[in-house]
This record gives C-alpha cells, sequence and structure tokens, in this order.
C-alpha cells in the first residue's frame, strides 16, 4: 500500500509537471498568436505605405517628365530668342537691346528656378526610392517572422498535443491506481477486522508448519544422502562396466573372444602385473581427491555468483533509483529556472526568454540551450547577441538561479554599465523586491539603481585621494561596529 502511494504521488507530481509545462505551452502559443496578427496588421500598412508611396512615386516620375519637357522648350524658346537678339542687334539701336538683355535676363532667372525645382523634385525622388527599398526589406523581414511565426506556432500545437495525449495517458494510470488503492484499504480492513480472531489459529498453525519444516528438513537431509549413495553406487557401476569392457577387449587381442566363466590366469599374471606397474606410473593417483576438492569449490564458488548476482541486481536498481530520482531533481529545476527566466525577462524587456535541452533523451550529456527574443526581433541564442544584450540575459539567469537556491548576499559589479535607462530601471526594481530574502551589494553609476538602495558608499577623488561618503536610509536599523 505505501508503494501504490508513492507511486500515486509520483503520478500526481508528474501530472502537476505536465499541468504546468502545458500552461506554459498555451502562454508560449498564445503570445505566438498576438505576434502573428501584430506583424499580419504590420505587413497590411506597410502595404498601403508602399502603394501610397508607389502612387506618390509615380506623381513625381510624372511631373519630373512634364518639367523635363518644359526645360526643354525654354531651351529652344531660348536659344530662338537668342538669335533673334542677335538680329535685332544687328538691326536695331541700343534702347531696343536693352530691353531684350533684360527680357532674357529674366527668362535665364526663369530656367534657374525651373532647374532648382527640378533637383528639389530629383532628390525628393530618391529618398521616396531609398524608403520604398527600406520598406521592402522591412517588409522581407517581416515575412520572415511571420513565416518563423507560423513553424513556431505548428510545433508547439504538435508539443501541446503530444502533453495532452501524455497527460490523458497519465490520467488514466492516475484513476488505476486509485482504484487498486481503494481496493488494498478495503483488503486491509478485512484483515484488520479479521486479525483479533485468528491470533490462536495462526500460532497453531505456526507450530504446526514448524513441525512439518523439521520433518521436511529430516527427510531433506535423509534424500540427500540417499541421492549421495545412488550417485556414489552409479559411478562404481559405471567403473565396473567400463573395466569389464576394457578386460573383454584386452582377451579380444589375445585371441579369446568368446568370454569364459573360468579361465586360467597364471599364465597372464606376470604381464599384467608388469603393465598395471608401468601405468600406475603414469597415472595420478590423487586425481579422487582433487575431483572432490573441485567438485566442492565448484560448488561453493556457485554459491557465491548467484549470491553475486543478486548484489549486482540490487544495486543495479539501487542505481536505477538514483538515476531516476535524479532525472526528475534536475527537471523539475530546470522547469523551475525556466519559468523565472521567462517572468523575469518578460517583466524587464517585454520580450521572451526561455531554455530548451537539446536531448530530451539524454539530459546529462547533451547542452541546454538559452534562446532569447526582444521585442520586433527573431528569436536567437544567447551567444549570438549583441554585448548590452548578453548582459541583460545574464543578469536574468542570475536572478532565475536564485529563486531555486537562494544565496544569503549576491555581489554584483556595474552588471548594469550596458543597460539603458528604462532597463536599469526595472533591474533596481526587480532587485528590490529580491532584497526582501537576500542582500544585494551592488557598484553602479547609474542613478535609478543608487535610488533604490537602503545604504550607498559614494567615492570620490580630492587632492589625488580618494574619500568615501555614506548616505543610510532613514528606515535602516543603525549599523554596529
Amino acid at each position: 500500500i505505501q508503494n501504490k502511494r508513492f507511486s500515486l504521488k509520483k503520478v500526481e507530481g508528474i501530472i502537476q509537471n505536465y499541468q504546468s509545462r502545458l500552461s506554459i505551452s498555451e502562454t508560449g502559443l498564445s503570445n505566438a498568436d498576438m505576434s502573428y496578427s501584430d506583424l499580419k496588421f504590420k505587413i497590411t500598412s506597410i502595404d498601403k505605405m508602399k502603394s501610397q508611396l508607389e502612387t506618390r512615386i509615380s506623381q513625381l516620375e510624372r511631373n519630373h517628365e512634364r518639367l523635363r519637357m518644359d526645360l526643354a522648350k525654354e531651351e529652344s524658346y531660348l536659344a530662338s530668342l537668342e538669335e533673334r537678339i542677335s538680329l535685332v542687334h544687328d538691326n536695331y539701336a541700343d534702347g531696343e537691346n536693352n530691353r531684350i538683355a533684360s527680357e532674357l535676363n529674366r527668362l535665364n532667372e526663369t530656367r534657374t528656378s525651373v532647374m532648382a525645382r527640378q533637383s528639389t523634385i530629383i532628390n525628393e525622388l530618391r529618398e521616396k526610392e531609398s524608403q520604398v527599398a527600406t520598406l521592402s526589406a522591412q517588409e522581407l523581414g517581416e515575412k520572415t517572422k511571420m513565416r518563423n511565426l507560423h513553424e513556431e506556432q505548428s510545433s508547439l500545437n504538435h508539443e501541446k498535443h503530444e502533453i495532452e495525449s501524455r497527460l490523458n495517458v497519465l490520467v488514466k494510470e492516475k484513476d488505476t491506481a486509485n482504484e487498486n488503492l481503494v481496493k488494498l484499504r478495503e483488503k486491509e480492513q478485512e484483515l484488520i477486522s479479521t486479525s483479533g480472531t485468528s491470533i490462536s489459529k495462526l500460532q497453531e498453525f505456526d507450530e504446526m508448519l514448524g513441525k512439518l519444516n523439521d520433518r521436511e528438513r529430516f527427510f531433506i537431509r535423509e534424500i540427500n544422502s540417499r541421492e549421495r549413495q545412488s550417485d556414489s553406487l552409479s559411478r562404481d557401476i559405471r567403473d565396473i562396466v567400463e573395466n569389464e569392457v576394457k578386460i573383454q577387449r584386452i582377451l579380444e587381442k589375445y585371441g579369446y573372444e568368446e568370454i569364459t566363466e573360468t579361465f586360467e590366469v597364471d599364465s597372464m599374471l606376470h604381464s599384467l602385473e608388469s603393465e598395471m606397474n608401468s601405468l600406475a606410473s603414469k597415472l595420478n593417483a590423487s586425481a579422487p581427491e582433487t575431483y572432490l576438492e573441485i567438485s566442492h569449490g565448484y560448488r561453493s564458488m556457485s554459491d557465491r555468483k548467484n549470491e553475486l548476482e543478486e548484489e549486482r541486481n540490487a544495486i543495479v536498481k539501487f542505481i536505477e533509483e538514483i538515476d531516476k530520482d535524479k532525472r526528475q531533481t534536475f527537471l523539475d529545476a530546470f522547469d523551475k529556472v525556466d519559468k523565472e527566466i521567462r517572468e523575469a525577462f518578460n517583466t524587464m524587456t517585454g520580450g521572451q526568454a526561455w531554455l530548451e535541452l537539446q536531448n530530451e533523451d539524454d539530459i546529462f550529456n547533451s547542452g541546454i540551450s538559452y534562446l532569447i527574443q526582444f521585442p520586433n526581433k527573431p528569436k536567437r541564442e544567447s551567444t549570438s547577441i549583441s554585448g548590452g544584450e548578453k548582459t541583460l540575459a545574464a543578469i536574468v539567469f542570475v536572478l532565475a538561479l536564485q529563486k531555486l537556491k537562494p544565496s544569503v548576499f549576491y555581489l554584483f559589479d556595474e552588471v548594469d554599465a550596458h543597460l539603458d535607462a528604462p532597463n536599469a530601471e526595472k533591474l533596481a526594481k526587480i532587485i528590490e523586491q529580491r532584497s526582501i530574502g537576500s542582500q544585494f551589494i551592488m557598484v553602479s553609476l547609474k542613478d535609478s539603481v543608487v535610488q533604490k538602495a537602503k545604504l550607498i558608499y559614494g567615492v570620490y577623488p580630492k587632492n589625488g585621494v580618494s574619500h568615501v561618503v555614506t548616505y543610510k536610509d532613514k528606515r535602516m536599523p543603525s549599523i554596529t561596529s
């Protein structure tokens, strides 16, 4: 019953773990859906802006073409005027020349203004074309993000389906375990109710069982003795038969093909004795004793082998239980750190960060990937982000580890050096919340971080010597030396 209860608790823990992972997957799926809808809206707005810009570019191109035609007309008109001026200069007085010169100057000014307008329109056209290229690149990036979100959504749906199926299996196992537990409890109650009346009978049965065990041991000893005697007689009979066969073969060599009842052996006794003496010098006389020793050693070693196999099986079972507990402990810690990373990173940046196992089947020989996704950016590993982003990711990881196994104090040396003002202020708020259970000693140059401190030590130079100034919050208790 205790084993059933313990296994039931394990099953409930596994179910809770899968439910938490299912909720995390659903949260990630909802975030992916929101990101997908945002990307669709952005792409729609970009398409509208793109169409507007294309319309504006076509208008500017038409204006440019019209101004080019006007410029060509003005230039042709100016050439004709110059020809007329030359003719008038040849045929008329100086007063008429001055009027024509003033008219020519006015036309030159008009031409200059038209060319200035043309250059302005050309510059505006180039700016619009560069904006169109930028928007096209943004559109391509948004489409890539949308495709990645589609893939992530499909993977999350697949993972959700797998978790739900495994959760259903675990729920069925839990129901089966509950039914077995109820049956075992009923049997336990029956045994408890009938145990009081069966004590005397149980004692009688124990006495009878002891007598029967004694008789059984006696009969077992007798049987073993008889078996040993039977084995000895069998070996003797087998030796006699073998000797008979050997003697028959020897007689056949000497011409006695038929077995005689009586025959004269005196004539062969001398040769047989000499042959026996020659064979006795070659045979091992201690072979029976050696056989008994080896047989006894074999039995003892066989018993020892069985004992060692039982010990080995017990050790293997213990190692498997330790590995199972180690794996479960690691997965619990992994899930807790992953949850804290998600919450802390979302609080600080509004983005997403999480941990992934590189190989779930062999978690102790594979690695862990730390994935980061800042707002409006694709997801990347922590090794391929910028220096400031790495600092932020490392701070979030340390804060997540603090929740797993809090320390007495933490020492940070300008960890906010690469953070901007909003992120530094969010970090200061989180550290202020975490300082309830631990002490934080932090070196910082950010005003938002210093404002949250309860005890401040300022260091400044004066006449080449460093001086220290102390400021203590009024709510802090006095420091005793």
